[in-house]
């Protein structure tokens, strides 16, 4: 009988949590109290929005603001010249004609963001 009774109420616990932070980052302590928060996304936006919202719960949660001190950003695309990116197009385009457009294009981590911070 506890068997029953503990089992949805984990459940419920679990899914309650993760329902608590939308962001998807990680956040990495660092000396004399900065953080950093290393975020990926299929686009930038996305990526800078994770990261930054990560960073920000964490300082939410002492009652202070954040500081961001520095920021970096990668492309899987940085360094492709252009005749690189006019292959991968056109591979593109093959795999979704071949597919019938079941291929996306991007990537869940074509970009990455990462942010030093600290709370203030």
């Amino acid at each position: 009988m506890k068997h029953r009774i503990c089992l949805p109420l984990l459940v419920g616990v679990v899914a309650g949590l993760s329902a608590c932070s939308s962001f998807k980052a990680t956040i990495l302590p660092q000396q004399e109290g900065s953080f950093t928060a290393v975020a990926t996304a299929a686009s930038y936006k996305d990526a800078v929005e994770n990261a930054v919202g990560k960073a920000g719960e964490v300082c939410k949660k002492q009652d202070k603001k954040l500081v961001i001190l520095d920021r970096k950003e990668e492309s899987k695309d940085q360094g492709d010249g252009e005749v690189m990116k006019a292959a991968k197009t056109a591979a593109d385009i093959v795999l979704k004609l071949g597919t019938l457009g079941i291929v996306s294009r991007g990537g869940d981590e074509d970009y990455k963001v990462t942010l030093q911070c600290k709370c203030e």
